[in-house]
């Protein structure tokens, strides 16, 4: 059974890691997340600190995370890359061309948890948001793909996406598979806005919400 001190630790720890995560990028998000995932672990009895006299619970986590976050580095140094920079851009599509285009990315490439988007239906400076932190093109696509597993998640598009002049607006239900050792899985719903340009009509921001906070979601994580 997990310990009031072990308890404490694990109610106190996201709050360091929303803190720190404004310095890094996903992959960095990965090796916090992997370590709050270990007081899960702990909790659940999966894994039993080192020692039982003691009841060394910051020893035994500690020696996990070293393992597990080696073991999670090659996982992530096996990654091939993302497209370079379009030079092609598609300018001022309709609304319906650019509904199909997005409905292509969420139900054809899952791009949620694979990062694999239409590219040229962005803006190359377009930010990517999310309940965590802001990101740039290049680093949501390469954080995205390093931190899922994406041929184990499941993207799924809720109803209808509405397209106007000014944003794309869409909801999706998504179970995601971290990248990292004991691949745990973590299910949430939310909804998606892309914001388009007035000028270009290419999308300059993304911004997810999740209908649940950060907390509940990492803690439906299942291995």
């Amino acid at each position: 059974q997990c310990s009031n001190k072990t308890r404490l630790s694990f109610f106190s720890f996201p709050n360091s890691i929303f803190i720190e995560l404004k310095a890094y990028d996903l992959y960095d998000v990965a090796r916090s997340i992997l370590f709050l995932l270990s007081n899960l672990l702990i909790c659940s009895g999966l894994i039993v600190p080192h020692n039982q006299q003691t009841g060394s619970y910051v020893q035994s986590r500690l020696n996990f995370l070293q393992t597990a976050t080696t073991a999670g580095i090659a996982a992530f140094t096996s990654f091939s890359g993302i497209a370079v920079a379009s030079s092609t851009k598609k300018i001022n599509l309709s609304n319906d061309e650019l509904r199909k285009i997005v409905q292509h990315d969420m139900l054809d490439n899952s791009f949620l948890a694979t990062g694999k988007l239409t590219r040229e239906i962005y803006d190359e400076s377009a930010t990517f948001t999310d309940e965590i932190d802001t990101y740039t093109l290049d680093k949501w696509m390469v954080g995205t793909q390093r931190l899922f597993v994406g041929d184990k998640s499941r993207v799924g598009l809720v109803g209808d996406i509405d397209v106007t002049k000014e944003q794309v607006e869409l909801r999706f239900d998504e179970d995601l598979m971290f990248n990292i050792p004991f691949k745990p899985t973590v299910s949430l719903t939310g909804k998606l806005i892309l914001k388009r340009d007035s000028s270009t009509g290419l999308i300059t921001s993304y911004r997810e919400y999740w209908d649940q906070d950060v907390l509940t979601v990492l803690r439906s994580a299942k291995f």
